[in-house]
């Protein structure tokens, strides 16, 4: 081992958030937010606070209020940035502290996050969006040149690798490469809101589904990454890398948020439909792409046995006999282990993954850590492994990640973009809370079924206790009109978009996001002057 690398690992150990000062390897095994989002979220709430003085408005504390975007594919995406946009346009931005989200929801977060001073240019964002969005930023070869190279150097690859360079990249027409540490500054500065992106560890989905527990729920800020539940936690620099009892043994370079987006968003719908759609995707893009081009715009090394074109032309012959030998059967029968023995050595992993349907592997930071006894993860030292998933699959919106006493939320502006049930995210979040005793308002949930198909734009739901949450259906009954519109609006745009949506698409889709923002913008001020006022006076 490198001698400077023992240093590091002698230099380890679990600590209490506020000992964070370095960028050391440090585990943190200790309940509460780190050192250093309190320093974050102090210096936003002083920002806060200046802009409700402008306004005119007394308080010596400014309120925590929440936004939260919910999944939804490349739908979410857009009306995400349309909502951010007209918050951002009626000032309500420039008075959240948190900014939290799930999957489709976090490709626009990420998206923004690498953007130096993005609150100032959102509309310039939206204008790039329509443009990107279009066939001609997808390429083919960089997607298959991702896709290799994940499968040569990773030994944690799994489908989470393929989603990347595959769907999340066809949709989203955008692989990233900066790191979510690089947002630190701006957010440690209080410029912009605290983002928050959200996972679950698919291991424990079984206790969500049977206990619905903070544990399954595993977070990603700009300084650590972890669960909330004990609170467990690796610096967000060290995610990936491999530990033992808490002691470094190899560092690996940050997850990008190409990477981190697709972990995020990598469940877009049940598991049936997801592996279908991957199979489809997969066969249409090595069977169906033109081979020159693809294999021309691949610029990655070739061994010596395969040059690129040679190695394409190949398989493009092995793919079309087995789609000629399995033309009539249905694309639900259609297996790819039938195509394992035809495929070359580099795309075995790319199989052997969706046979195996591993998603999200990563080292596990607490691998024999000895500080999880009598704790809620008990248990997980013994897995050298985790495995990552879209928090969709527990609750398609961050909520459990804002209500911890230690964030302090006072107000939810929760955006939700799902396909299906518009209150789905609100009632489960519901349950979770009353089997928790956590303080969450009451829900007349007869009459949100009712209303389920043709919903209003804006609902408030208020109790003694916690939050206030505030709900917005993205289809409603006041930007489109009657319950056949809304329903031909949830077809257009479909959580899975594997075609392109045209500039006017994505125009349609901002604006109607951003009407439900700009409809009810008195609404959402009337609340945060209400909650600034309930603070003691500001001192003279």
């Amino acid at each position: 081992m490198d001698p400077r690398q023992e240093a590091d690992c002698r230099a380890t150990s679990s600590t209490a958030p506020g000992d964070d000062d370095d960028d050391g390897p440090k585990i943190i095994i200790h309940p509460g937010i780190s050192d250093k989002e309190k320093k974050s979220v102090d210096n936003r709430q002083k920002r806060i606070l200046g802009m409700l003085q402008k306004l005119d408005i007394k308080t010596s504390k400014a309120p925590v209020v929440a936004v939260l975007g919910s999944g939804g594919g490349l739908r979410a995406a857009i009306a995400c940035q349309g909502v951010l946009g007209e918050l951002n346009h009626v000032g309500i931005l420039d008075l959240t502290t948190y900014l939290a989200g799930v999957s489709g929801s976090t490709w626009c977060m990420s998206s923004l996050y690498v953007r130096k001073n993005w609150q100032d240019h959102l509309a310039e964002a939206e204008e790039e969006l329509k443009v990107r969005l279009q066939e001609g930023s997808w390429n083919p070869g960089t997607a298959l040149k991702g896709i290799q190279e994940a499968a040569r150097r990773s030994e944690n690859f799994s489908l989470t690798d393929i989603w990347q360079y595959t769907l999340v990249y066809y949709m989203t027409k955008e692989l990233l490469g900066s790191s979510l540490s690089e947002v630190r500054t701006r957010s440690e500065e209080g410029e912009v809101p605290y983002p928050i992106f959200a996972a679950i560890d698919n291991s424990l989905l079984s206790e969500w589904n049977e206990k619905k527990s903070l544990e399954t729920w595993f977070e990603f800020t700009p300084h650590v990454a972890g669960y909330p539940l004990p609170g467990a936690y690796v610096r967000t620099t060290h995610f990936g890398s491999k530990f033992n009892g808490g002691k470094l043994i190899k560092k690996e370079k940050e997850k990008d948020f190409a990477y981190l987006r697709a972990l995020w968003g990598s469940a877009l719908a049940d598991k049936e439909t997801t592996q279908r759609t991957i199979q489809q995707f997969i066969w249409s893009f090595l069977s169906q792409q033109d081979i020159k081009k693809v294999s021309m715009s691949a610029t990655y090394e070739c061994s010596d046995e395969h040059d690129a074109e040679s190695y394409m032309l190949s398989l493009k012959e092995k793919l079309s006999s087995l789609e000629d030998e399995h033309e009539d059967r249905s694309e639900q029968s259609f297996s790819l282990r039938e195509m394992y023995g035809s495929f070359s050595f580099g795309m075995l992993p790319v199989l052997q993954s969706l046979f195996t349907w591993t998603w999200g592997s990563t080292n596990n930071f607490l691998y024999q850590h000895e500080g999880l006894k009598d704790k809620p993860l008990d248990g997980m030292e013994s897995k050298e492994k985790l495995h990552l998933m879209d928090a969709g699959l527990a609750i398609n919106s961050p909520y459990p990640l804002v209500l911890p006493p230690v964030r302090n939320t006072q107000l939810i502006l929760s955006f939700d973009f799902s396909e299906g049930d518009p209150f789905e995210t609100i009632k489960t979040t519901a349950e979770y809370c009353s089997a928790h005793g956590i303080p969450f308002p009451e829900l007349d949930v007869a009459k949100l079924n009712q209303e389920a198909e043709a919903p209003s734009d804006f609902y408030i739901f208020e109790g003694k206790e916690g939050p206030v949450v505030m709900h917005f259906p993205l289809f409603n009954k006041v930007n489109c009109g009657s319950r056949e519109n809304i329903s031909n609006m949830a077809k257009t745009y479909k959580t899975f978009q594997l075609g392109n949506y045209s500039q006017e698409d994505v125009h349609q889709l901002l604006e109607l996001s951003k009407a439900n923002v700009k409809n009810n913008k008195e609404k959402i001020m009337e609340k945060i002057r209400a909650l600034a006022k309930e603070a003691p006076p500001a001192e003279k």
